[in-house]
């Protein structure tokens, strides 16, 4: 029976659209005409795609009433509502899709400068948003930064737990650490690309570039994949003794050496046995006597030197 009910919508429709083409004489009331010899056709129509012959009888008989007509207003009005209902659910999905993901959708939204901001990276939750640093000025903007060392003057403790690495710590508008699940969802999205900034207390800057960049998923200790070096610092991350690592802190050791390496270089990183640089490592002001310890960039400065500004940033790669 609900089937020959919407079929009685769909025949309001039908015919009255059949009617509008059709020769009305001007003395006949209106909506006393629809029957006459519209129905045959729209029976024989509706029969050849399929519909029974005794479900499209009743709901022409339905349509030829007024008892008919008063039937008809329940299931049109809940098509109605249903339809509103789907309208809406399009424009939510619109508004979610226009959600900047990270920095590079903002940009392109005509976000500019450097600072604080708010994104949705998280696929099938469209309501959380993440707080991120962006920075729209250096080699064409889009960058999520995801670390940063300066030497103000309140410094940040780098020597930091599993879950403090895991969920971020510090300052996004000072030094800080974003966090490696917020990594691994900004790297999950697509194709990332890695720029490493490095500043001496001499007044030299260089930078890396990676092609490739990923983090994994916690069940991987966040396995790091990085390749396709370009810059003028050296590669000191891209190479065996970091990529395809997983991270290690003090208390949480993956790395493939003996010993702790986070403990031996008072830092956390993707080490192998042990490292070639070492970003978070602790916090001297240039040379220093202490072996690989410092903020370290070995194929720059070497291992006995901590750098003074270093920034960590992704952005899509296409």
């Amino acid at each position: 029976m609900g089937v020959c009910v919407y079929l009685g919508a769909v025949m309001v429709v039908a015919l009255g659209a059949t009617t509008l083409g059709s020769n009305i004489p001007a003395s006949e009331p209106a909506g006393k005409h629809n029957l006459h010899c519209d129905c045959p056709t729209v029976s024989s129509l509706l029969q050849a795609v399929g519909f029974a012959p005794a479900c499209v009888s009743s709901s022409l008989a339905l349509c030829s009433t007024h008892n008919g007509e008063d039937q008809l207003t329940l299931p049109l009005q809940e098509m109605r509502e249903s339809m509103q209902e789907v309208r809406q659910a399009i424009k939510e999905l619109k508004t979610w899709r226009a959600r900047p993901r990270h920095c590079k959708d903002l940009l392109a939204s005509g976000d500019s400068g450097r600072g604080v901001r708010q994104v949705y990276p998280y696929p099938g939750r469209p309501y959380d948003a993440a707080t991120v640093f962006c920075d729209h000025i250096v080699d064409g903007g889009g960058w999520t930064v995801f670390q940063r060392r300066t030497n103000a003057t309140t410094r940040e403790d780098f020597y930091r737990t599993w879950v403090e690495y895991q969920l971020g710590f510090g300052n996004l508008e000072g030094e800080f650490w974003l966090g490696l699940d917020l990594l691994h969802t900004l790297t999950s999205w697509s194709l990332q690309e890695l720029r490493v900034d490095l500043a001496d207390f001499d007044g030299q800057q260089r930078f890396a570039k990676y092609g490739v960049f990923s983090v994994g998923p916690a069940s991987t200790n966040y396995r790091l994949s990085i390749g396709r070096y370009s810059g003028d610092a050296g590669d000191s991350l891209g190479i065996e003794r970091h990529n395809n690592m997983m991270f290690s802190t003090h208390e949480a050791d993956h790395d493939t050496y003996p010993e702790n390496c986070a403990i031996s270089f008072r830092g956390a990183w993707w080490y192998a046995a042990c490292h070639h640089s070492n970003l978070n490592g602790y916090q001297y002001e240039g040379h220093h006597d202490t072996f690989a310890d410092g903020i370290n960039w070995y194929h720059w400065r070497g291992y006995n030197y901590s750098l003074m500004n270093t920034t960590l940033m992704i952005r899509p790669a296409f």
